[in-house]
């Protein structure tokens, strides 16, 4: 694993276990305090026969939120209905989850569920906030996540310039003076480089220019109290793409402190290009999504059992080829198949890990149907001998279950379309998905 390069590390920031690696590192941490504090216990939980007594064991429950911009809306109803108890995935029971992990928008919906006690409550400010404070609606001045330089569409709104005619007209003063000197700086630059005249042409443009993610700043220092989110008994990991060294570093909630925690959420969910890295701690860091767009790999390290993998990606087969008329269709397909693979990989090795301690398990006890599942056991049996090799922790068997839309929500351009009647749909949907949830069409890992 390699190191940070955050000088001496002071806030001792943990990386997920590198790729190649992927879910061989699988151990049984129950029994184990999580970095984040105590051992929590969930709902769920199965007993383990001994021949002297039955010892219950707690399964921890994990909600996973990867990435999707104004799509993260489709997550809000994802939890909605299975924190109500609406979703069949948990036996129509609410769901009360131990671990939370996200990347991008996922970052932040994981921070907000974090912030109350009671997972019903968490889930009804978090939509409040998608509804109320998050989307773009008629007489303001834009959404509650970024605002474009200088504020053109307030400017335009004759409704918005009645009603805040002081806070538009500031921010076309400030907004004009800053892209005066960035395109001073440009300039100059153009005319000192000596590289060649088309490299100092691209020199000039840059979209991220045009882009404030003031509004979320403001939007996190008022929404996400950072000493709230470290007394939460559930396990929080943020995950975020260091600019430099183009690594994967998961921030733990203790390490959200109120020097850097909003700016490490922040992070995770600003996209490469569009909106400008962020500043932690003399570090830059960017989108998570851009190596882990759905964390699985740090809530398994937490010592999750059951697992809710909530993202925005629709099977490829189901975007239809005739969508792809353009270039910015195909880049959406494209990283829609990218997504999909590393989800696919991860899943299959689980399922494989699964399989083999269960052939383990019949074989240990001679029962006479162990042959046929011997393949699973040799084909699980490296994964196991190296997580032996390095601990005695046995690995354990893992329950995924997977939510995501069944077609394409809205194309790379629509994930930065925060309009009111956008976000609604996409809450819909995604609580559509959880009631009429079905674990064998969606691929769900169930252990046997």
């Amino acid at each position: 694993m390699k190191k940070s390069r955050m000088g001496s590390n002071p806030l001792d920031i943990k990386k997920p276990t590198p790729k190649k690696e992927r879910l061989e590192w699988i151990r049984d941490s129950r029994q184990e305090d999580t970095p984040d504090g105590p051992d929590t216990t969930a709902r769920g939980q199965k007993e383990i026969k001994s021949e002297d007594t039955i010892a219950p064991v707690q399964l921890k429950q994990a909600v996973i939120l990867s990435g999707g911009g104004a799509t993260g809306a489709f997550e809000v109803g994802v939890l909605k209905a299975l924190i109500k108890g609406m979703s069949p995935a948990t036996g129509n029971q609410p769901l009360s989850f131990d671990i939370v992990t996200g990347t991008s928008v996922g970052a932040f919906n994981a921070a907000c569920m974090v912030l109350q006690d009671d997972p019903e409550a968490a889930i009804d400010f978090l939509e409040d906030l998608w509804l109320n404070r998050i989307s773009s609606q008629p007489g303001r001045t834009g959404n509650g996540v970024f605002r474009f330089r200088p504020p053109a569409q307030a400017l335009l709104s004759p409704e918005a310039l009645l009603k805040h005619p002081v806070e538009v007209l500031s921010r076309f003063g400030v907004d004009s003076m800053y892209l005066t000197r960035d395109w001073l700086q440009r300039g100059l630059g153009f005319f000192q480089s000596s590289e060649p005249i088309e490299h100092r042409a691209l020199d000039l443009m840059n979209l991220s220019s045009y882009v404030s993610i003031e509004p979320l700043q403001e939007l996190l220092a008022e929404a996400v109290p950072l000493d709230t989110v470290r007394r939460s008994s559930v396990s929080l990991k943020v995950v975020t793409t260091n600019w430099e060294t183009g690594e994967a570093v998961v921030f733990d909630k203790a390490q959200l402190t109120d020097d850097i925690g909003h700016q490490a959420i922040m992070a995770s969910t600003v996209i490469p290009g569009f909106f400008p890295p962020v500043d932690v701690n003399g570090q830059f860091y960017c989108d998570g999504g851009v190596v882990m767009n759905t964390p699985t790999l740090p809530a398994i390290g937490a010592g999750a059992d059951v697992l809710h993998m909530i993202y925005m990606d629709p099977d490829v087969k189901e975007i239809p080829q005739a969508k792809l008329r353009n270039t910015l269709d195909t880049f959406d397909r494209m990283l829609t198949i990218q997504f999909a693979t590393n989800i696919n990989k991860d899943i299959e090795q689980a399922e494989r890990i699964n399989k083999g301690l269960v052939a383990i398990e019949r074989v240990h006890k001679n029962a006479s149907e162990a042959d046929e599942h011997v393949p699973h056991f040799v084909k699980a049996a490296g994964h196991i001998q190296k997580r032996l090799a390095a601990s005695e922790a046995p690995h354990r068997k893992l329950c995924i279950h997977r939510y995501h839309p069944k077609e394409d929500l809205c194309g790379i351009l629509g994930l930065l379309n925060f309009e009111r009647e956008n976000i609604e749909t996409f809450i819909d949907l995604g609580f559509k998905e959880a009631i009429e949830h079905d674990c064998k069409a969606s691929g769900c890992v169930l252990p046997e």
